[in-house]
């Protein structure tokens, strides 16, 4: 399995051109399929990273949007007019206007609620809830992450965590033991096990 991160707030690699924008994006190579985390805010950067990363968007089978906020949705639109062959997994807690712009331009669409298997040795947590603070209220979030299988045990990939790591990583342990943690780690409280 390779993971390149494509759109993200800050640039860590050394390639002219490349541009940082709000949001998250990784490219997830796996033997068996190609996979798009989130799509991050501006689906032109999205697009134009991927190229100077050398990955072509007819080469992904599938995205996992994590949750509707739009750092981590909002390339999608771009992304599904290049590559109309794609698989598209978002919460069903998306919005049902969303819900219904993604479905006139993918291929196959699915909503996740629960925990479902993907493809052999990959996961969705399914929706996870959780709460965004906005002033002294909050207000309620449901977000699904990523889960693999390797060797070394089980890689979670998460977008913002909105719903805590402690939930996503007591989901996740339902398939097995965690080896690695990466993505977004808002409201992040704390000690891990």
């Amino acid at each position: 399995m390779k993971i390149t991160i494509v759109y993200d707030n800050k640039i860590a690699e050394n390639i002219a051109g490349l541009k940082a924008g709000w949001g998250f994006s990784c490219f997830i190579q796996t033997k068996e399929k190609n996979i798009l985390f989130d799509t991050g805010w501006d689906g032109d950067i999205l697009i134009s990273n991927m190229q100077l990363l050398g990955l072509n968007p007819k080469d992904i089978d599938l995205v996992i949007i994590s949750h509707s906020h739009w750092d981590h949705c909002g390339g999608l639109a771009r992304l599904l007019n290049l590559n109309r062959d794609l698989k598209v997994y978002v919460p069903t807690s998306f919005s049902k206007h969303l819900k219904k712009e993604i479905k006139k331009r993918a291929n196959i669409f699915y909503e996740v609620q629960e925990l479902i298997k993907i493809y052999p040795g990959i996961f969705t947590t399914g929706e996870i809830e959780g709460s965004l603070p906005i002033g002294k209220t909050k207000i309620s979030i449901k977000e699904q992450s990523l889960i693999f299988s390797t060797a070394k045990g089980l890689m979670v990939i998460t977008g913002c965590a909105h719903s805590g790591i402690n939930k996503i990583l007591n989901s996740a342990n339902k398939l097995g033991k965690i080896y690695s943690l990466m993505g977004g780690f808002h409201d992040f409280d704390g000690i891990i096990y």
